[in-house]
């Protein structure tokens, strides 16, 4: 107990492919930085994180009214 194992490196993978490779595409949409996908991987930080990107303004929606 204490180590990885190549399973456990590999549920890893698979959790960053399923979440963060599509979370990266939407948040580029939405006008911001892929590394923003970093916040929604870290516990109770994703909740605050969420509640940011809903209240601030998007710089793609900003980009359409100009």
């Amino acid at each position: 107990m204490g180590s990885f194992s190549i399973a456990h490196l590999l549920g890893l993978a698979l959790i960053l492919v399923v979440f963060a490779v599509p979370g990266a595409i939407i948040l580029r949409r939405l006008g911001f930085s892929r590394w923003w996908v970093i916040v929604a991987m870290l516990p109770y930080v994703n909740i605050v994180g969420l509640w940011v990107l809903a209240f601030i303004r998007w710089p793609a929606l900003d980009r359409s009214e100009a």
